[in-house]
């Protein structure tokens, strides 16, 4: 986008999904992902974040706006008949704003995309996907759903191929940026490193594995009965429930600790700037056991940044991440988990050696930096074709 020879000040309206809050307290990826990106393009970029009414003492230092519709919307979303009418209700008090940017960046709603063209939005509009939402649509409504809009960005390769091969006009518009680590807080420090010490940090959900890991920790003990295991997390963001699972895991726990002698820490919300990385930083190995295919895996980058040695699993994007900087395992075959775990606790040096490569690999590939600049040139092609390439 450029004017007279001189770089046009791009606007950008960034539409979080759901009742996701634009606070680093009770955000989630996304929001984090939009403050860590723009507010590296300040001065480039004017970016107003539209979401869920957030305090301001929790906000991000963004500009954040929303609406009082949101009211009836969270109304509309509890009645059964009426709750597919709660996503237009809130674009249709938005639209009138949403305007007035060069462009609008919509966080993980692709059926948004054809409701603000029939509302006449007429700038570009990026769909940025951070999980599988494609993945059950047809190759025609894919087809549709890429005349829509001016760029597709994916997470990770393994999320583009859920959809490539279903439609190549979708594919052709679609770019794979990588998501970012913060260098400044995430680094190593090698003073405050702890022995055999196996930390995991995320959501207290069966899909994040915990009780798999628990389960190869029981095993690594046999080797290691000094093993240490930290978890850290809740059930939601910024809140926690005592949900079966969350009783199965410490039950587990418990008796580990009863029978084995087992240090198990549970650490629970651990604040994502201020504490967090202290505990990646201490940690020898960060287990990443997903059961499900995850896009992307963030915390394994910020644990590589700290020259973590991460084992990881073999799903997803999580092997973009990692590559052949730590150790992928398949999280349901306890055995394997357990003997690459172990294995690493025995060989120090193996261990740190494998810390400084994923140290390395974080550094050229997922530095929010290098991320920020790709959006930020992505942004100038997307605006660039013109409205007209969208119908």
């Amino acid at each position: 986008m450029i004017a007279n020879g001189q770089p046009k000040y791009r606007s950008v309206g960034v539409l979080l999904s759901g009742r996701e809050q634009f606070s680093p307290y009770f955000g989630g990826a996304l929001a984090r992902w939009t403050y860590e990106v723009y507010s590296r393009l300040s001065g480039r970029v004017e970016v107003v974040v539209f979401g869920f009414p957030t305090k301001k003492t929790n906000l991000y230092p963004l500009r954040h706006e929303t609406s009082k519709v949101w009211r009836g919307c969270a109304l509309v979303a509890m009645i059964p008949l009426a709750r597919r009418y709660d996503e237009m209700l809130w674009l249709r008090a938005l639209i009138r704003r949403l305007r007035r940017f060069d462009a609008v960046h919509v966080h993980n709603r692709p059926q948004w995309v054809a409701v603000l063209r029939r509302m006449g939005y007429e700038g570009a509009i990026v769909l940025h996907l951070q999980n599988d939402h494609l993945g059950h649509w047809s190759g025609s409504a894919l087809d549709a759903l890429a005349h829509g809009l001016n760029a597709l960005v994916v997470c990770s390769d393994y999320l583009r191929s859920t959809v490539a091969s279903k439609s190549a006009l979708l594919d052709a518009k679609t770019h794979v940026v990588f998501n970012g680590a913060n260098l400044q807080l995430f680094y190593p420090r090698e003073e405050v490193r702890e022995p055999k010490t196996i930390f995991f940090v995320g959501r207290f959900d069966p899909q994040k594995g915990v009780l798999q890991l628990l389960q190869a920790y029981e095993r690594v003990l046999d080797a290691h009965p000094d093993a240490k295991l930290v978890i850290a997390g809740t059930t939601g963001f910024g809140t926690h429930r005592e949900t079966p699972y969350v009783y199965q895991v410490r039950e587990l726990a418990h008796s580990l600790e009863k029978n084995k002698h087992a240090q198990i820490h549970f650490k629970g919300y651990l604040d994502h700037d201020k504490d967090l990385p202290l505990w990646f930083q201490k940690a020898t190995v960060f287990a990443c056991p997903s059961l499900f295919q995850e896009p992307f895996g963030l915390v394994n980058a910020e644990a590589m940044a700290c020259a973590t040695t991460v084992v990881g699993a073999n799903r997803g994007g999580i092997p973009e991440v990692i590559g052949n900087a730590g150790r992928l395992v398949d999280p349901e075959n306890i055995e394997e988990f357990a003997a690459a775990i172990s294995e690493l606790l025995a060989k120090p040096e193996y261990c740190r050696g494998l810390g400084q490569a994923g140290y390395q690999r974080c550094r050229e590939m997922f530095d929010w930096r290098v991320t920020a600049e790709t959006w930020v040139t992505l942004l100038d092609r997307a605006g660039s074709l013109g409205s007209s390439s969208i119908y």
